[in-house]
């Protein structure tokens, strides 16, 4: 029997699955690395990390399948958006990597709407401008390390960055280039007017081609390393967006599905992007080709979860029984009522994309006093959440019709989540 293995390069670690022709999951592990907050907007990780966890989770779920590895036949990515990783020509990492969550490039995204306007730039990529972008970064490096941007030869995605160092090709796919603010969504190439009003060499960016390319072998002293046979085929990969929509069997027009994890976002499956006056959505290159999926994203999902958690309950005050926190906050919020004097949380703790595009946002409370506790906070930031992706929601619907939602994601096995969720969407 064949197996395919398959990686999430996501925000927090890397999870690799294997799975048996069939489909059936054989074995899977997770190992996380580190995010550095060096500034205001500034949000990096170090691309080392990423192929150390990568090389752990392929080592360890090869040993915990106890198959013939040589029945390995091929190898694929999902990989977080947006980040810019350099190499030199070589392959060589050149320094960390901003990843989708770093905002330092407001000033890149003044300067090219002085030079191409707004709506021009939404018609051409699909989108508003966001400093997250990936080729307003660039544009960053370039004015404020040139001598660095000089020594790179080529700017990577996070998934283009492993599968080089597997098989030595440069190369990315048509969703991770659609979230560049460089790429010509409906050509499907690479923006010469873009490039040109940015200043970025068009020779910096790699080829790009469909999600399912074949890049070829595992380079052979790498295989050996990672316990896998040379002759496992490396097959290109989506960056997580994309790739998302078709784990959760969004594959037709029509289909529409929630990711809910560190950022969140709704995704409805169309045949042509979606280009609206207001601008509040944006279209990415779905891996079908020929299919796209307009969505609406929002910064701070579970990352404001995961920040309100770490912030009220880090006094190490929970009993040994309750060191599941997640569960533990699940169960308290099942047993609270809600308070009178609702708290309203706007969760823009990294600025925010739909439906305001405005990356200077910052997070707040509203209506806090004496009588809240910690659980009325806790249920605040649900609720500012999910009425957001609310937000989003009525934005796609003014254009697409939506029916059901399916919804994936890790935060997602919080019952709270999603029965709060449910209510708010007024959608099953």
């Amino acid at each position: 029997m064949k197996y395919i293995m398959a990686h999430d390069l996501g925000t927090t670690g890397d999870k690799a699955t294997l799975f048996s022709q069939t489909g059936s999951l054989v074995a899977s592990s997770f190992a996380g690395y580190e995010t550095f907050y060096t500034g205001p907007g500034m949000v990096e990780q170090d691309p080392e990390e990423w192929w150390t966890a990568f090389c752990k989770t392929t080592s360890e779920i090869v040993q915990k399948a106890e198959i013939d590895r040589k029945e390995i036949s091929a190898l694929s990515i999902s990989g977080q958006m947006m980040a810019v990783v350099p190499v030199d020509r070589s392959g060589e990492l050149l320094r960390r990597s901003m990843i989708w969550a770093d905002s330092r490039s407001t000033e890149q995204v003044e300067e090219l709407l002085e030079k191409v306007p707004a709506s021009d730039l939404y018609k051409i990529t699909g989108s508003r401008l966001s400093p997250t972008y990936q080729g307003l970064k660039i544009a960053w490096l370039k004015k404020y390390e040139p001598d660095l941007y000089g020594r790179t030869f080529k700017f990577l995605q996070a998934k283009d960055y492993i599968n080089l160092r597997l098989t030595g090709k440069f190369a990315t796919d048509f969703s991770d280039a659609v979230m560049t603010a460089l790429f010509d969504i409906s050509r499907l190439e690479w923006s010469k007017e873009l490039i040109f009003a940015l200043g970025i060499e068009s020779s910096k960016l790699p080829d790009v081609h469909a999600s399912i390319t074949d890049l070829g072998e595992i380079k052979k002293e790498v295989a050996a390393d990672l316990g896998l046979p040379s002759s496992c085929r490396v097959i290109l990969g989506a960056g997580d967006g994309c790739s998302a929509a078709v784990g959760a069997g969004a594959v037709e027009v029509g289909d529409t599905y929630l990711y809910l994890g560190s950022s969140a976002w709704i995704s409805t499956i169309a045949e042509e992007p979606l280009l609206e006056k207001e601008m509040r959505v944006f279209s990415g290159a779905h891996a079908v080709k020929g299919l796209y999926f307009p969505s609406g994203t929002m910064q701070a999902a579970g990352t404001s979860y995961s920040w309100i958690k770490d912030t009220m309950y880090c006094d190490g005050s929970l009993k040994e029984s309750d060191r599941d926190i997640y569960s533990y906050l699940d169960t308290q919020l099942c047993q609270s009522q809600r308070h009178s004097e609702s708290i309203l949380y706007l969760p823009y703790l990294l600025g925010e994309r739909s439906p305001i595009w405005n990356s200077n946002a910052r997070g707040t409370f509203i209506g806090l006093s004496a009588s809240h506790k910690k659980v009325d906070i806790v249920r605040a930031v649900i609720e500012g959440v999910s009425m957001n992706l609310k937000w989003i929601l009525e934005s796609l619907e003014e254009s697409l019709p939506i029916g059901k939602i399916r919804v994936i994601g890790g935060v997602i096995k919080s019952r709270i989540w999603k029965r709060m969720i449910s209510n708010i969407l007024g959608k099953t």
